[in-house]
């Protein structure tokens, strides 16, 4: 009777196990993509705004990520170069095809922006050239004596962050 109920049990604990781990894997998310954004600078001429951008959650929810931005649209200091940032991603919200992220500054050439940022994106299908979107990066505040708190992102909805279709590139999430 015990070698009978060990046989039987074994194929159900595995098919439990198996659930269990599948579970698991959905619950991974990821998220990543890299592109071009058409903006127009100061002058009104359209140039291409650069992004670069991955993020995943990990065992027990903790999102580990970072993104680069070139934005020729704006000088850097002095006039001298395009604006440029990199972000260390800490919090990422996927709501069906859309992604919302926060972070902090992790690196810019404008010290005036080093403060927690917020982006969103959204994966429209392949191939996303035309189709897949992202949002401006934007920051807590304008007031250097406060810091955002990054973990915001888990409040933000689609209005906080309009999206524009990238001109190239490709935008992923996946489960």
């Amino acid at each position: 009777m015990l070698r009978r109920m060990t046989t039987i049990g074994l194929p159900i604990m595995l098919a439990v196990c198996g659930v269990i781990g599948m579970a698991a894997k959905a619950s991974a998310q990821s998220a990543n993509g890299e592109g071009t954004l058409l903006v127009l600078n100061e002058n009104g001429d359209p140039v291409r705004r650069q992004f670069s951008f991955s993020a995943r959650v990990g065992a027990g929810g903790t999102v580990k990520g970072n993104a680069v931005l070139h934005n020729p649209a704006f000088d850097g200091p002095n006039g001298h170069g395009s604006y440029q940032l990199q972000i260390s991603i800490s919090c990422m919200k996927v709501v069906g095809n859309v992604a919302f992220f926060g972070g902090t500054t992790r690196r810019t050439n404008d010290p005036s922006l080093v403060d927690a940022v917020f982006f969103s994106v959204q994966d429209n299908g392949e191939p996303g050239r035309g189709k897949d979107r992202i949002s401006r990066a934007f920051f807590w505040d304008d007031d250097p004596n406060t810091t955002g708190d990054p973990q915001a992102c888990q409040a933000m909805s689609q209005s906080d962050a309009p999206l524009e279709t990238i001109e190239s590139g490709n935008v992923q999430l996946k489960p």
